[in-house]
């Protein structure tokens, strides 16, 4: 005789119209990867942002770079009373606003995300390439998708990087970022990284307005996404506002967004929602 138990399970699987439970999708995952750093020297850190429904065997994830700000980490990105990013993000794949891709967030201390001129030569933007090639060999990314975004001290090192690479970034977002119109020397770092009084010929190479100035409609350049609080120092909303007065003068299509605010998380929160769907077309495959 069949226990009651039995019975009911006899009877599942007995019925063809009985129904399997819902397999719920994963739910994304922030993973933080360490590793050994040429360009830096010594241990660094990342963090791997693995979207809801993440599957290594699914086929190639567009990479989206993450550049924190000064005194910040990659973790500010994620931290629910700062960036608070992954709420955003997990609901706009879910809606279907955004397609699924992988985000890696390094740790890049207080370098500017510039290569260095002085001693000991801090190499950011070969870092931020290390990063890239470690977290390709780790999850399924397509390079040839990738895109860089970053606030304050990120925003300078994004729209650098972007701009000195731009076969290997489609798009660039630079939230209230750094874009000196001339070397800075308020801060020691801006002397270790450009030289005091600053090499001319480093600065070209690695400005963002220095670069911006040589682009042209012509050349191949990044999609850009600039953004500011109007209440942010004069410095910071002139420089972005600078920034798209060059690019217009220049032919360069791009968006300047601007919203109440100034230069805090807060603001630069407010911002996700737009410049996330604004690249979401620039990571499609081609």
């Amino acid at each position: 005789m069949l226990t009651d138990l039995a019975f009911l399970l006899f009877l599942f699987v007995a019925d063809p119209t009985a129904r399997a439970p819902e397999v719920q999708p994963a739910a994304d995952r922030v993973v933080p990867v360490t590793f050994r750093s040429e360009a830096l020297g010594g241990q660094r850190r990342y963090l791997a942002w693995l979207p809801p429904g993440y599957d290594a065997d699914g086929g190639d994830y567009p990479v989206v770079v993450l550049l924190h700000g000064l005194g910040g980490q990659g973790a500010d990105w994620f931290d629910p009373a700062l960036g608070d990013l992954r709420p955003t993000l997990s609901r706009l794949i879910g809606e279907g606003r955004l397609a699924p891709f992988i985000a890696l967030a390094p740790d890049g201390g207080g370098g500017y995300w510039t290569d260095h001129l002085g001693a000991p030569r801090e190499r950011y933007g070969a870092f931020i390439d290390e990063v890239l090639a470690h977290a390709a060999d780790r999850y399924p990314i397509a390079t040839s998708r990738a895109a860089i975004v970053g606030v304050s001290m990120g925003g300078h090192g994004a729209m650098s990087r972007a701009l000195a690479e731009p076969d290997r970034y489609r798009a660039v977002v630079s939230i209230a970022g750094a874009l000196f119109p001339e070397p800075p020397t308020h801060r020691a770092i801006y002397k270790k990284v450009w030289g005091f009084p600053a090499d001319r010929a480093h600065w070209a190479r690695t400005s963002p307005m220095a670069l911006a100035a040589h682009l042209g409609p012509d050349r191949p350049h990044p999609a850009i996404f600039l953004a500011c609080g109007r209440a942010d120092t004069e410095r910071f909303l002139g420089w972005s506002s600078e920034a798209s007065r060059l690019l217009a003068a220049r032919r360069i299509p791009h968006e300047l967004v601007l919203a109440d605010g100034g230069h805090t998380w807060p603001t630069w929160r407010s911002f996700s929602e737009r410049w996330l769907t604004w690249l979401a077309p620039h990571l499609r495959a081609r």
